[in-house]
């Protein structure tokens, strides 16, 4: 296995004309962070968000408010008593200063309940799409170096082929093989070749991917240690996975917060019954507010209580009322289908996590009967009991089978990354300890 990784490295530098740094995992999840754009978008859509409360909270406090007018008026007033004209010629001024400070309104107290809720809700939101970002990003870092792997299996494949068709060719020209050997060699060397150019194409397309995340051209990529074998997750058990699931899973976190939300909504339409009760203060002031009050000021302050009863609505409260309660069932109803599917999720990436590690572990197995296998074939052949077709079909599964240790050891990673998102507790922690199992590049 070491002989074909060795050029890992360097098939990264084949494609990549422009190298700004060398790219561990930890590293590009950094850049993922700050130059991802739907990452981007999330934090923005969080930060707004947030808003939710101050937003909320301004319905409880004073409301201070100015309004004011000016005039110029031209007139002129006749008496019919005598023939008297007088011009009326003047300027009219108004302005009124309101305090208003609501003492009691169930509205605006419940609004301020949701926009604490809907903060909260923005909060899971990013959560989610934080652990998307994470997973997303581990998945195209080592979709890359699966890429890789699989370019340095199909360099190794044309090497050997290739050795394989020269050794048959010669074997004709001795007069010990045959033209079917020589073609049956250079078949397997053409589809190695074509094999090799469908993974340049998968390298280019990954590390296009990836720098698409981190707003860099990634550099050398770290590779996975050769003697990296799973070792399982903590805890074992699939419940305790589901009680981490049911209470930190963040689409769970975000749909109870959206039934609150709806449950908020039911009390503060039933609020259309209640009364409301401000303390409200003017100030007024005008000059020359008619023509009984020419050269007149006035100023007059005002400080009392208003109360607005609702009587009667044609109905609109009690149907809106109704429309809410449908709606929080309907939250109540998405809640449950919510934590089903996510439960799901979770058993699902348990089992993939479980099975991946006997995967590895027997893949691992079966490498090293493969290339054993073959050297032993190989050695036939040449003393006679062997056929060159025997030989392909040896080196054949050698190949295949490091091709499904290689997807198998990067699908165990991605996993329990996608398990830990599922139960809600993925962090940069857990991207730490996966970038320790890579080989640091210079």
């Amino acid at each position: 296995m070491g002989r074909w990784q060795v050029g890992l490295a360097g098939c990264a530098l084949a494609l990549c004309s422009s190298i700004a740094f060398s790219a561990g995992l930890l590293e590009a999840y950094q850049a993922a962070r700050q130059n991802d754009p739907t990452f981007r978008a999330a934090r923005h859509e969080r930060d707004a968000g947030q808003y939710n409360i101050d937003i909320s909270r301004a319905g409880l406090l004073p409301n201070l408010s100015f309004s004011g007018s000016y005039s110029k008026n031209t007139g002129e007033r006749q008496s019919t008593i005598v023939n008297v004209t007088q011009q009326l010629d003047y300027r009219y001024t108004y302005s009124v200063v309101t305090l208003r400070q609501p003492l009691f309104n169930y509205d605006s107290y419940v609004r301020y309940q949701q926009g604490g809720v809907l903060a909260a809700y923005s909060d899971a939101i990013f959560d989610k799409k934080e652990a998307e970002l994470a997973v997303k990003l581990a998945g195209a870092y080592f979709d890359a170096l699966l890429a890789m792997e699989k370019l340095a299996l199909a360099d190794a494949e044309i090497t050997a082929y290739g050795a394989q068709r020269e050794l048959a060719e010669r074997r004709r020209r001795g007069g010990e093989g045959t033209v079917t050997e020589v073609a049956e060699a250079d078949s397997r060397l053409q589809l190695a070749r074509a094999g090799q150019a469908d993974a340049l194409d998968g390298l280019a397309v990954a590390l296009r991917v990836l720098e698409g995340m981190t707003g860099t051209r990634p550099g050398n990529l770290w590779p996975l240690r050769e003697d990296f074998l799973p070792t399982g997750v903590q805890p074992a058990q699939l419940d305790d996975w589901y009680t981490l699931a049911q209470d930190n899973n963040p689409d769970i976190r975000a749909q109870r917060k959206a039934y609150e939300n709806a449950r908020l909504e039911v009390d503060r339409n039933r609020a259309g019954h209640f009364p409301q009760v401000d303390f409200v203060a003017t100030n007024t002031r005008g000059e020359n507010q008619s023509i009984d009050t020419l050269n007149q000021k006035s100023s007059i302050n005002a400080v009392g209580v208003q109360v607005n009863i609702p009587l009667f609505a044609g109905g609109r409260v009690n149907a809106q009322t109704s429309q809410a309660i449908a709606n929080r069932e309907r939250a109540q109803a998405e809640l449950d289908a919510v934590i089903n599917s996510t439960l799901v999720e979770v058993k699902r990436q348990f089992l993939a996590v479980q099975t991946g590690g006997t995967k590895v572990t027997a893949y691992q197995k079966a490498v090293d009967s493969s290339v054993v296998a073959s050297e032993g074939t190989l050695r036939g052949m040449k003393a006679g009991i062997r056929t060159n077709s025997d030989v392909l079909d040896a080196e054949r599964q050698m190949f295949v089978a490091k091709r499904d240790l290689a997807q198998a050891r990067y699908q165990f990673l991605a996993n329990t990354l996608q398990l830990k998102a599922a139960a809600g507790v993925l962090s940069e922690k857990d991207i730490v300890e996966i970038a320790r199992l890579l080989i640091p590049v210079p």
